[in-house]
């Protein structure tokens, strides 16, 4: 029974370490980058996704109602609404927020995003590139230091096999939190 019980043990620890491997978290910069709306370094490249054209369905999939999406490269991009269930439209996936990973080093859960006034863009880095969406934080009549504070979700687009993990960030965005990659 010993030999069993330590070839589940093995199996479960391959099964968690595979996982984290396919969630490739983004890195400090990507993560900044994406926050600021801007590339806060040169090794990090900020695109954004063209809006000009942007559509919305009912019962997208899943009960979700896509209330905000655009068609980037041939997939859809986007936000949706279940009830009071929020997600992000990613190619064939909806990805509730409510599920995203806290990305190290940010522990404040985004607010409230509104896709309108988002800034929706890719950001690159020698580790990979991220689907990037970034927001105030709170209302937008906050002042002072809270100006400087935005909310972002972001999808490694090279995810491999399994579904895309969504990831949240809110925080400062200051040049001084650049120094070192």
């Amino acid at each position: 029974m010993g030999v069993q019980i330590r070839r589940l043990c093995w199996l479960l620890l391959s099964g968690l370490i595979a996982f984290n491997v396919h969630a490739k978290t983004p890195s400090k910069m990507v993560i900044l980058s994406c926050l600021a709306a801007q590339a806060m370094s040169p090794s990090v490249k900020w695109r954004p996704i063209e809006t000009d054209k942007i559509y919305s369905e009912e019962d997208y999939k899943d009960g979700f109602d896509a209330t905000y999406y655009v068609i980037s490269e041939g997939k859809p991009i986007g936000y949706a609404e279940r009830g009071e269930e929020k997600a992000i439209i990613y190619g064939d996936q909806v990805l509730p927020i409510a599920l995203a990973r806290m990305v190290p080093g940010f522990n404040v859960r985004p607010t409230e995003l509104n896709p309108f006034s988002a800034d929706w863009a890719t950001v690159d880095d020698k580790r990979g590139s991220y689907l990037c969406v970034s927001f105030p934080f709170g209302d937008l009549g906050r002042s002072g230091s809270f100006q400087q504070h935005r909310s972002a979700y972001l999808i490694a687009l090279d995810y491999g096999r399994g579904p895309p993990v969504l990831h949240a960030a809110t925080g400062p965005i200051s040049k001084t939190q650049t120094s070192g990659e």
